[in-house]
């Protein structure tokens, strides 16, 4: 292998981490993906995990494992406590260790993050330390006594000796982010009287417990560390760094354990933990670290977390003596060959993490996760490295791509590298179809990476790319490709028409010259923020980023901007990304008023006339603009046109049916790979 990022010596130093050595310092921290099947990890988590091995990284921890009924939380979760996981632990350290890497376990239970009739077969109520229910959940938990107490003990034990029954490297007790183990060590949680609450001390004493019962059931060899908030962001009612310094002198000096994962943040301040586009600085938490290392010194290791994007990154952070492993976890959900690349020289073949928080945002809504830049996530068994077939010698097919954006960079990209023959038409002069509609509003010039890790492999696979190219029927015909993909996306409705309104067709009204769809107001916004007036109303059904971040720019340019829409609340995806409380306070400081369960009766004259969907009085506010942001129609027009002319003819993305960006790119890539 050549280090072609030969000076970056401390990143490819090896570590020892009590008796376990890892090969460098590049690691991906525990992240649930909800593959499980039948409570126990799945081939698929393995095929996952295997992928990021073989890509380079040193060390992975396996996503939370409950170690009791109690401690589950999501559907599709896995458990650590019966001997039946082992088998599976078995196949999880072959799969890892032959590209010498290591493998933890991450253990945990939920404490009040969770619902106690989650699981039909089990209905219970939820243990925690105190009377005080998740702001998430909301659910009133059972206070633990001594015997609830014990049981976790015991689970913890239990697990710990499956995995290292199984051949895993070590274990991580997972003591953060509100869990179970977190709410003991947090003041907001922890309202205890007895030896398990009170001072910091005290409220460390279970989570040393913790350590002391898996040590009499492993052994003192076997790796074992703790995941801590180094800071709720709570301010003095959360743990603060001051405290979090505190309890690392405390758990230090029992010498139980070999690493502190040093994180932070709750289910109170998701948004800061798990940070979106545009939020937070790069390595924010890295202050964390280099507290955390001075108080622990050379008793344990320091990992780091934290919006670390890049290895030079982390190679600055170990130089500072910031952490001795550092953490860059969904860096490695958009390219599990984030270190291999790295360290050959590939680094413009990287495929960046942009913050989208789909991840995070398919975790909140239940459903098995996967990362928006690379669909290959959750997808390895089929689609992982070294499953990409060139066509035959002889085989290639002249492939015409119609449709810069998402869906048909993704397609071109792929279908190219098989060895096809593509060339990609794109009506305007830049590619990435709607997300240069995102880029351009305050805090998302993020999404200008996202169309960078799209467009970026089209030259090195081949693909001819035409701009300022309109593909018409008779252009399409004369070209003569043996296959055409039409990726010509989608355009919003401007009817007004909507499902909460199966009375009418349309908006009265609609027709006005002032009244925009969310496309044209973004791109009118951005050459003149002053030109859509003073006074703009915004009717929202997409739920998403687009409408609230146009909102914020006018406001931001002096205009009084009202969103209203049908739905409960607005902005429903925003709160899903964890970009709702990043957005939210500067969408109320820059005065854009946000009105849910309301909609438009009808437009006359530069006044609208609202109503609420419940009933109760109606108002009219004048407007120099309405901007709809609604449904979206697929641009298929040409690939109608274009049928009677080509057998082989399809359609992906929007243009098939307008769909959140995940999808489309997935249907990218699955037509690259088929075609």
């Amino acid at each position: 292998m050549s280090d072609s990022l030969s000076p970056l010596t401390q990143v490819w130093t090896p570590l020892t981490i009590g008796t376990m050595t890892v090969k460098h310092r590049i690691m991906v921290t525990g992240h649930t993906q909800l593959y499980g099947k039948d409570e126990i990890i799945s081939d698929r988590h393995i095929a996952y995990y295997q992928e990021r091995a073989r890509g380079g990284a040193a060390l992975l921890v396996l996503e939370q494992q409950a170690v009791h009924p109690a401690g589950m939380n999501y559907h599709a979760g896995c458990i650590a406590w019966e001997r039946r996981v082992i088998p599976q632990y078995e196949k999880l350290a072959a799969a890892v260790h032959q590209f010498g890497c290591k493998q933890f376990v991450q253990l945990f239970a939920c404490g009040t993050q969770g619902k106690g009739t989650m699981y039909i077969d089990h209905w219970r109520p939820l243990w925690a330390a105190s009377r005080v229910p998740s702001v998430i959940y909301n659910e009133t938990p059972m206070v633990m006594e001594q015997e609830q107490i014990d049981e976790i003990l015991k689970g913890f034990g239990e697990s710990a000796v499956n995995a290292q029954l199984a051949g895993i490297d070590g274990v991580e007790v997972h003591a953060a982010h509100s869990q179970l183990l977190g709410e003991f060590l947090s003041p907001v949680f922890n309202k205890r009287t007895d030896r398990y609450g009170g001072s910091v001390r005290n409220r460390c004493q279970f989570v040393i417990e913790i350590g002391e019962a898996i040590r009499k059931r492993v052994g003192s060899e076997f790796t074992l560390g703790l995941r801590l908030s180094f800071d709720e962001f709570l301010g003095t009612a959360g743990i603060t760094p001051e405290q979090a310094e505190e309890q690392l002198e405390i758990f230090a000096a029992t010498g139980l354990f070999n690493f502190f994962n040093i994180s932070g943040g709750g289910y109170h301040t998701l948004h800061v933990a798990v940070a979106p586009m545009g939020s937070v600085p790069e390595g924010f938490m890295v202050p964390f670290g280099k507290r955390a290392k001075d108080v622990v010194g050379e008793r344990a290791r320091v990992f780091i977390v934290g919006r670390i994007i890049d290895v030079r990154m982390a190679e600055q952070i170990l130089v500072d003596g910031a952490a001795d492993m550092v953490a860059m976890t969904r860096a490695h959900m958009a390219d599990p060959f984030i270190v291999n690349k790295s360290r050959e020289g590939r680094e413009d073949e990287i495929t960046r993490c942009v913050g989208a928080n789909v991840c995070i945002g398919r975790l909140i809504d239940n459903v098995e996760v996967t990362c928006v830049m690379n669909p290959v996530m959750g997808r390895e068994r089929q689609w992982g490295e070294g499953s990409l077939k060139r066509v035959a010698q002889g085989g290639a097919k002249k492939i015409a791509v119609i449709g810069g954006g998402p869906a048909g960079l993704k397609c071109a990209a792929v279908a190219a590298k098989r060895g096809h023959k593509v060339t990609l038409y794109e009506q305007t002069s830049e590619l990435g179809g709607h997300l240069n509609l995102l880029k351009r509003l305050p805090t998302r010039a993020g999404w200008q990476a996202a169309i960078d890790n799209l467009a970026r492999p089209l030259e090195k696979a081949g693909v001819e790319v035409r701009l300022q190219t309109v593909a018409t029927t008779d252009l399409i015909v004369d070209e003569q490709p043996d296959i055409v993909i039409c990726a010509t996306g989608a355009s919003y409705d401007r009817t007004g028409y909507s499902p909460y309104r199966i009375d009418r067709e349309t908006i009265p009204g609609v027709a006005q010259s002032y009244v925009l769809d969310i496309a044209d107001a973004v791109q009118k916004a951005h050459a003149d923020v002053t030109s859509l007036g003073k006074r703009v109303l915004i009717l929202d059904e997409t739920d998403g980023y687009l409408p609230l971040g146009l909102a914020e720019m006018l406001a931001n340019g002096g205009g009084h901007v009202e969103v209203i829409t049908p739905h409960l609340f607005v902005g429903e995806d925003t709160l899903k990304t964890l970009e709702m409380p990043h957005l939210f306070p500067r969408l109320k400081a820059a005065g854009v008023t946000l009105s849910a369960q309301q909609f438009i009766e009808a437009i006359t004259d530069h006044q609208v006339e609202i109503h609420d969907i419940w009933g109760g009085e109606r108002r009219t506010v004048t407007v120099d603009t309405v901007i709809l942001a609604m449904m979206r129609s697929p641009n298929d027009a040409l690939f109608h046109d274009l049928r009677s002319s080509f057998k082989a003819i399809h359609r992906i993305g929007d243009a098939v049916a307008p769909r959140k960006l995940e999808a489309v790119i997935y249907e990218g890539e699955k037509m690259g790979r088929e075609v």
